[in-house]
């Protein structure tokens, strides 16, 4: 749990950085119609991404083993932008993976399948045309998590809770290609179950990809 709650205040003090950052920033941006013809002073952004995403997960269920493996995502943006430093960042994110479940106590395992729905809500801070710093909510709207046995499909409850905290860094390649990484952390436990064992899970997401910006 300490390291838990050292992940916990670096996200805290990278969420208070980025605030007071874009209200700084905000505060010089034009953001209204300017008059005599120079064009808005915001813009509209939309963007596509896909990669790949693990989730670390903690248990202090002495009967069950978790073993996460390697998923993707993919997930569609869309920006309203504030001059060139500060953006609004909305997303539609679909992601699927799988945890390998294992009973300590007998020689039992099944591989839980799961498919997940977040749509967060970022302040993007654009620096020097090439960085992009995300913060915000992530809300998990759909997280479905099951496993089957002799063709029969059991639940084992969901993973992530529905409110999440997230931090992310984008950098530009050549042309409109991004390079994004991403760190969520729950704000809650997920309740799950498996042959008869119930336990409470703490899952942080690491999720990193490539994005086309348009």
């Amino acid at each position: 749990m300490i390291k838990v709650r050292i992940v916990r205040n670096i996200v805290s003090l990278l969420l208070g950085l980025m605030l007071v950052g874009g209200g700084v920033a905000l505060a010089q941006c034009p953001v209204s119609v300017a008059v005599g013809g120079d064009g808005p002073r915001t813009k509209t952004e939309m963007n596509i991404g896909v990669g790949g995403v693990y989730t670390m997960l903690q248990s202090p269920s002495p009967d069950v083993m978790l073993k996460p493996n390697l998923g993707y995502h993919g997930n569609v943006q869309l920006a309203l932008v504030f001059g060139k430093t500060v953006g609004i960042q909305t997303e539609v994110c679909y992601s699927g993976g799988s945890v390998d479940v294992k009973l300590r106590d007998m020689d039992f395992e099944r591989t839980v399948r799961t498919t997940t729905i977040d749509m967060p809500v970022f302040l993007s801070l654009r620096l020097l045309n090439i960085v992009r710093l995300n913060v915000g909510p992530q809300f998990t709207v759909m997280n479905r998590a099951e496993y089957s046995i002799e063709g029969e499909t059991y639940f084992f409850g969901p993973l992530y809770p529905t409110f999440n905290l997230a931090a992310g860094l984008g950098i530009k390649l050549l042309g409109n290609l991004m390079l994004e990484a991403r760190y969520v952390y729950p704000l809650g436990l997920g309740s799950n179950q498996f042959m008869g064992h119930e336990f409470e899970t703490l899952s942080s997401r690491i999720t990193a990809g490539l994005t086309l910006v348009f």
